[in-house]
């Protein structure tokens, strides 16, 4: 090898090494950085980081799969989006302010922040909280932490994955058996009888 080609190839090396930092950065940047995997329709991205934080600890992974496994998160951005009314959405929107707000005054951290136990205290506060409550059952009236929680427990459970993998779903039942016992291998049996 010559020393011409040496100095070219050294230089391009050099040259390599000194680009490839900046390439990589334009490179990730052109990646999505969605880590929810779907992208809010209502909420903005920490707000959905929020339910979505929240839906996980009212419904976790065990044996069987927890809300975000199903989606549930995005299943709450879609019905606050599409079935909720404005007064509602507001309503909603206040709720994860004042759970941000609380868990920054309780914890000195917002909640998405906390490590998972400090989720499950806080949230079993405000379980705790509402259990002691006499409230109106309208949807204007209804605290948020209520809201959010029906709003998770209906989409697991008409979620696809759990209706057909993990309960015992007839679409179009027969007829109806009043009191048949429970086989020791049965799934809970979902369906409308009529």
């Amino acid at each position: 090898m010559n020393r011409r080609e040496a100095i070219k190839k050294t230089g391009m090396a050099l040259g390599f090494a000194a680009t490839s930092p900046l390439l990589m950065h334009l490179i990730q940047s052109c990646e999505s950085k969605q880590p929810l995997g779907w992208k809010p329709q209502f909420f903005n991205e920490k707000q959905a980081l929020l339910i979505a934080a929240m839906a996980n600890q009212i419904l976790p992974k065990t044996d069987t799969p927890g809300a975000l496994d199903v989606g549930v998160d995005a299943f709450v951005d879609k019905m606050v989006a599409e079935v909720y009314s404005k007064n509602e959405q507001e309503q909603f929107l206040a709720g994860l302010e004042k759970v941000e707000k609380n868990s920054q005054l309780k914890n000195g951290k917002l909640f998405t922040d906390l490590d998972n136990q400090e989720q499950y205290d806080f949230l079993y506060g405000l379980e705790s909280e509402i259990q002691h409550l006499s409230f109106d059952t309208t949807p204007q009236k209804k605290p948020f932490f209520l809201m959010l929680k029906e709003l998770v427990l209906l989409g697991y459970f008409t979620s696809e994955e759990i209706m057909t993998k993990h309960l015992d779903y007839q679409p179009v039942p027969a007829q109806l058996i009043g009191c048949e016992p429970m086989k020791s291998n049965q799934k809970l049996r979902v369906g409308n009888y009529f």
